[in-house]
């Protein structure tokens, strides 16, 4: 496998060989579960962490303030950076519309976007848009361990990943030092202008009632290469392939449930 995309240029798509041995489709893995599975030091422990795992999530997500991250940073489209500044009511507006699972998916992602919202302004961040696609992992299947924004706190440019999760998110070394890597394999090595920015994880831990923000960034962090995110990228795709078809069985003959269960 050659680390080379498409066009002929330098990138690095993991690509996966999973050789599924039914027809059945897996549910992907979301990018923060991704890391957390590859921080697992043993293969008892990552089946363990599988069988347990539910995929897809909950019944809401943090997809509203997600989506509204650059106007939160008041990120300037180049060419267009005269634009007048985006207000916390619009935005506060523009989130609660996209918030269609009751009260407390509202309340929690309107909670993240109002301490992402302040902070930028309080330490004076500038923003600016970048897209920097998805990173392809094979079986179909991409991640995106950074939101399309690269940010300057004033003592250089960072390009953040947001884990807005009250918990089970990227808290462990080991995760924050997937996801990083992850960030410096498709975009620094990709983006020669942006090989020396920072990386960094941005998280929304609680503070009482509210929600407060820490920043971890890559310092004294030691990246993975290339070839471990492959390794270990591919070993829990192939590890997830198995424990989804246990399950499946195991729904069969009980009766709760059938081919469709993991079907997309």
């Amino acid at each position: 496998m050659s680390p080379e995309n498409d066009s002929g240029s330098k990138g690095y798509p993991l690509v996966l060989t999973v050789a599924l041995e039914s027809r059945m489709k897996i549910r992907r893995l979301s990018e923060i579960d991704l890391a957390r599975f590859s921080a697992l030091n043993s293969e008892k422990m990552l089946e363990r962490a599988l069988m347990a795992y539910e995929a897809g999530g909950g019944s809401w997500s943090y997809e509203p303030v997600r989506s509204s991250t650059a106007d939160l940073l008041n990120a300037v489209t180049p060419l267009f950076d005269d634009m007048a500044p985006v207000t916390w009511p619009s935005v506060k507006r523009q989130m609660e519309r996209a918030c269609t699972h009751g009260d407390v998916q509202r309340e929690s992602n309107v909670g993240v976007g109002k301490v992402l919202f302040d902070t930028a302004r309080l330490h004076g961040w500038k923003a600016v848009k970048v897209e920097m696609g998805r990173m392809p992992i094979g079986l179909n299947e991409t991640v995106r361990f950074w939101a399309d924004v690269v940010v300057d706190d004033g003592e250089g440019p960072f390009i953040p990943f947001f884990d807005h999760r009250r918990d089970h998110g990227l808290a462990a070394l080991e995760a924050r030092r997937v996801a990083l890597s992850m960030q410096d394999a498709w975009i620094r090595a990709r983006h020669p202008d942006l090989s020396d920015a920072r990386l960094a994880i941005v998280h929304f831990p609680p503070a009482g009632d509210d929600r407060s923000i820490v920043l971890d960034f890559n310092e004294g962090v030691s990246l993975m290469t290339y070839e471990e995110l492959n390794g270990r990228v591919r070993n829990i795709y192939e590890k997830w392939a198995e424990v989804s078809q246990v399950k499946m069985e195991k729904k069969r003959s009980t009766g709760t449930g059938g081919p469709e269960s993991f079907a997309f």
